[in-house]
């Protein structure tokens, strides 16, 4: 997705989705999204759990939203009740190169990320210690 026109075009995503589903044939997939403040290490974080290679780096790097399909193990996949999962990285909010836009941006990303996910990860900044909150659905 494109995050420097903010703009979702909403037959692409769907055909997306419906390739996906027609790829995968039967199976079950789990998304798990992500939403944070700018630099506040949301793509380092998935990086780690997941062993993904999102690119990371002081300021703005993730624009829009980046996704990765991963495969669940066979032998994990009956105990966890998903055969992939599908791991959503997105741009961070209040960017200072964003602070022209208005905040109807922010709040289409938050809605797209916690509406698209299972599982939305908010990762929070904040002086000594990170915090990660998790929703759950």
């Amino acid at each position: 997705m494109d995050g420097d026109a903010a703009y979702v075009p909403l037959r692409w995503a769907a055909a997306l989705f419906d390739k996906v589903s027609e790829k995968l044939g039967n199976k079950w997939l789990f998304i798990l999204s992500i939403l944070g403040l700018q630099s506040s290490g949301k793509s380092t974080l998935l990086n780690a759990l997941f062993g993904l290679q999102f690119t990371v780096s002081a300021g703005r790097c993730t624009r829009g939203a980046y996704m990765q399909l991963l495969k669940v193990e066979e032998t994990f996949t009956e105990e966890m009740g998903f055969d992939f999962v599908l791991v959503v990285d997105t741009e961070g909010l209040q960017a200072p190169e964003l602070s022209n836009k208005s905040k109807n941006h922010e709040n289409e990303l938050a809605t797209f990320v916690i509406g698209l996910g299972n599982l939305a990860l908010i990762n929070i900044l904040g002086g000594i210690h990170q915090k990660c909150k998790i929703f759950y659905k």
